[in-house]
């Protein structure tokens, strides 16, 4: 018998401290190449982590045992089927362990794998672990097996006895304490338990939830000192509670942390806000697990977080975590907060009613600063979004059919028709489509009825530039900067005027360039003179929003668009193009330079006919009177804009260029005559007919 051969054991201890080697050696290769791969490491962390230590060590002694001595593996099966119980026992009790980041924070130290054999319940652990248990001893011991099942009978006939016993304590318990307090109650009040007969009711009427507007009660109104009665706050619709299913997003946040880790993307949620349509995440970027150097030690360096575009790189992956494709990430923070924001539709939406947002604090800020208060919505935190109209000074609103424009119109007409009585607010009205705003004739308000035919378009908007250089004249006379201070120094003060043109691309088809040019010299101009304009389009493109019209409309209100070349258009950035409809909006102006998501008022149409019918009820002071016409003219001003003066005005110096033109291009068309003079599309159509008839434009 040799040294390495122990004494009458038959087992050559060399042979198998060389093969023990031999696998330690294979391990550590196998360990080495894991970690040049990092798509091998996250396969290793996410099905088994650390319990591929216990996997890994059963198995070298497994294998040993059945090279050296088969014959006695045999025999003990018993011993190693227990063996493989218990080392499932030890797998599964670390998932109970978590990790830092990663996998392992998700799943425990024995990664996916062992999670699934406890499920993260540790009711459902205990019961395998007494099974174990139980498997366990009638293997290791069989010939105990008939105590086994009498220690089970008697465990279990016991146990149900003390859940018995439990459950009529329980119920003796309730009954005497109920007995207790009610004589206790009748003894303080000094009254005697008398048995009381029940009175018959009528059964209630089944409510049915329907979509039509709720009737509010009507209040008197609200009189203001110049004669006029303004609409009583109850005419709206009351507000509806709207509740927020807090279970559902903070399974939303962990969903969110999940499908951004499984990329290697680590955050934390820790804001969260809830719209009344969106819910905003506020994310803060995590840290990146450190890499190991060369030598095996951990690198001693400053960890790294996460980097923001990684995060906007996964928006498709959450869209499909998340099961919605309309997720917004915003990567540029708000002032003040270090997170990234990401926008998710709502679980349990709500409505925003014009009464919610007139009866907050921000509506009534702006309406007693004397501005023209407009309740857009809510922000997708739940916050009010009231603006002034008199501050913006313009707005372009555009959208989609469906997307909401139309009602966020009537919205902003509905809280100037609340606050603003008609000695202190004018309305023009401008309905292409003949149905929008024509319900509105009739009110006081409008300086005209609705105007619907678009050729009657341009002599108003030059009647509205007269009126514009009328009312600087007077405030130059009077020392004033603006409307507000020309109001507290005049006599007769001085009303805002508003148009509203419900689409934008009617009126630019049909007047092009002078309808163009007459709308940027009221954006231009219009604000100190108290001249506000609402435009409105559904086809928001370069010819109908031109660049130097969009330059002087700051604010812009973007509902649903059709492509995110529709969204550059409005609010020179992508984003409407993902938008939800029914009043999913994006709000830019100098207070937001990046668009800030809401959603719009819901204005009911019973709400706007009460509205209506309370202003053509009513007959007030006599107004001042607001002159659209275009033939007046002022030469000592630089606001003219007559046909019969320059620099409309027809004359010979326009025919000869133009003769000199058509001599070079026998092609030339009104269009390039507008756009060379800066003429209206008439003058250039009457020089044109003149060139026709001298032979020197063809066609």
């Amino acid at each position: 018998m040799s040294i390495a051969t122990a004494a009458g054991s038959g087992v050559n201890w060399v042979r198998i401290g060389i093969e023990a080697g031999l696998l330690l050696a294979i391990g550590i290769a196998a360990t080495g190449a894991t970690l040049l791969m990092p798509g091998a490491q996250n396969w290793l962390a996410e099905t088994l982590a650390f319990g591929w230590a216990v996997v890994g060590g059963f198995g070298v002694i497994s294998l040993l045992w059945l090279a050296h001595q088969p014959s006695a593996l045999a025999r003990n099966w018993r011993w190693w089927l227990a063996g493989v119980i218990v080392a499932a026992g030890v797998v599964g009790g670390l998932s109970f362990v978590q990790g830092n980041n990663g996998p392992v924070y998700h799943y425990g130290l024995s990664g996916e794998w062992g999670y699934l054999l406890t499920n993260g319940s540790v009711g459902l652990a205990a019961t395998e672990a007494v099974i174990a248990l139980a498997v366990i001893g009638l293997l290791v011991i069989p010939n105990g097996a008939h105590w086994y099942g009498l220690s089970l009978r008697y465990a279990g006939v016991g146990a149900w006895k003390g859940m018995a016993l439990v459950a009529i304590g329980a119920r003796a318990s309730g009954i005497w304490l109920a007995t207790t307090v009610r004589v206790v109650r009748f003894r303080r009040s000094g009254q005697s338990e008398k048995p009381t007969k029940a009175r018959k009711t009528r059964p209630a009427k089944r409510q049915t939830v329907t979509d039509d507007a709720p009737q509010p009660i009507i209040l008197p109104s609200r009189t203001v000192g110049n004669g006029w009665q303004l609409p009583p706050m109850d005419i709206l619709a009351p507000t509806e509670e709207h509740s927020i299913d807090q279970a559902a997003i903070a399974e939303m946040s962990e969903e969110i942390k999940e499908a951004l880790a499984e990329h290697s993307v680590y955050v934390e949620v820790e804001d969260v806000k809830a719209g009344p349509r969106v819910v905003r995440f506020g994310l803060v970027p995590g840290y990146m697990p450190q890499r190991s150097s060369k030598d095996g030690e951990a690198a001693k360096q400053r960890p790294s977080r996460v980097r923001v575009g990684d995060i906007a790189k996964r928006q498709k992956d959450l869209a499909i975590a998340l099961k919605s494709p309309y997720i917004r990430i915003i990567e540029t923070p708000e002032p003040g907060e270090g997170l990234v924001g990401l926008e998710v539709p709502n679980p349990t939406p709500g409505k925003v009613l014009m009464r919610s947002i007139m009866d907050g604090p921000e509506f009534t800020k702006v309406e007693q600063k004397g501005g023209l208060a407009f309740a857009l919505g809510q922000d997708a935190g739940g916050h009010s979004l009231a603006l002034d109209l008199a501050a913006m000074p313009h707005i372009l609103i555009a959208g989609a059919t469906g997307s909401g424009k139309s009602v966020c119109i009537n919205s902003l007409i509905a809280s100037l028709l609340m606050t603003r009585p008609p000695d202190q607010l004018r309305m023009i009205m401008v309905d292409p489509k003949r149905v929008e705003l024509t319900p509105f004739n009739g009110i006081p308000h409008l300086v005209a009825p609705v105007i619907v035919e678009p050729d009657e378009v341009q002599p108003v908007l030059r009647g509205v530039i007269n009126e514009m250089s009328k009312r600087y004249r007077l405030m130059e006379e009077q020392g004033a900067r603006n409307i507000a201070g020309y109001n507290s120094k005049a006599a007769e003060p001085m009303p805002f005027l508003v148009l509203i043109v419900d689409e934008l691309a009617d009126l630019m088809m049909t007047g092009g360039l002078e309808v163009e040019q007459q709308l940027v010299r009221l954006a231009q101009l219009g604000r100190a003179a108290g001249i506000h304009m609402v435009l409105a389009t559904q086809r928001p493109s370069v010819k109908v929003v031109t660049g130097l019209l969009k330059a002087n409309v700051p604010t812009r209100v973007a509902f649903a668009v059709a492509s995110q070349v529709d969204s550059r258009v409005i609010l020179d950035s992508v984003g409407a193009e993902a938008l939800m409809g029914k009043g999913d909006l994006l709000l830019q102006n100098n207070d937001y330079p990046k668009a800030r998501r809401g959603q719009g008022t819901l204005v009911y149409d019973e709400e706007m006919d009460r509205l209506i019918e309370f202003w053509r009820n009513q007959q007030g002071p006599r107004l001042p009177t607001i002159n659209l016409d275009d033939d007046e003219t002022d030469h000592a001003d630089g606001f003219s804009m007559d046909s019969d003066d320059e620099p409309f005005g027809y004359d010979g110096n326009y025919l000869d260029q133009a003769r000199d033109i058509a001599l070079r291009n026998p092609r030339l068309t009104s269009a390039m005559l507008e756009r060379r003079f800066k003429i209206r599309k008439s003058l250039a159509d009457e020089i044109i007919g003149d060139l026709k008839g001298e032979g020197l434009v063809i066609g």
